[in-house]
């Protein structure tokens, strides 16, 4: 037990692969923290230096997989070439994505959807990730003179994290259910944050 060297930086990253085992073995809900503890082959207690309870390991797996994927998402958004394709693609490859991770596909499942909120969206999590990602798109785009120069960018980025786990808790790889969200997306949503035309 505690082989690693339990001051090394490592070990944050040691307990989180362990807890992403567990959670794909056991399922999140029933993860302990003697079973990460187990599978990192540290001591209870190291764990929980590191991480006060199962819902913070459970927040910061989210988090460490968010932000593994922010470079590839900005690049992907920024190959579209106007504004609309940046923010409609980009909110669907997000749905997409999260669809396909396996640990967030489990945590907005119906049956851990009121873990998903209490852990993501009331934490803020949710927004502080998704804040990450879009809101220096969103404020460059804004300089442009793409987006309305009223917007609300954090607002607009809270509802966007909404929107984006009501989806993937519904997606079902279905490319005919991101269709209709695009379609969603140009007739209702982008038609507000667009300036408004010179009269």
């Amino acid at each position: 037990m505690d082989s690693i060297d339990a001051g090394t930086p490592d070990v944050r990253a040691t307990i989180l692969t362990a807890a992403e085992s567990c959670f794909k073995r056991f399922g999140i809900a029933k993860t302990t923290m003697e079973d990460v503890a187990r599978a990192a082959d540290l001591s209870r207690a190291t764990v929980y230096r590191y991480f006060a309870d199962r819902e913070s390991l459970i927040v910061e797996s989210i988090a460490r997989r968010a932000r593994m994927n922010l470079a590839p998402a900005r690049a992907f958004v920024a190959q579209w070439p106007t504004v609309t394709e940046r923010l409609v693609e980009g909110i669907c490859q997000d749905i997409r994505k999260g669809h396909s991770d396996p640990m967030v596909n489990r945590l907005v499942s119906p049956g851990q959807m009121s873990l998903a909120t209490r852990l993501l969206q009331q934490s803020g999590r949710a927004l502080e990730l998704t804040r990450e990602l879009w809101e220096p798109i969103l404020a460059e785009e804004q300089r442009a003179g793409h987006l309305r120069p009223d917007l609300d960018l954090a607002l607009l980025c809270e509802w966007i994290a909404e929107l984006e786990i009501l989806y993937i808790s519904q997606y079902d790889s279905d490319e005919t259910t991101l269709d209709r969200v695009r379609a969603k997306l140009r007739a209702f949503v982008i038609p507000a944050l667009l300036p408004h035309p010179v009269t």
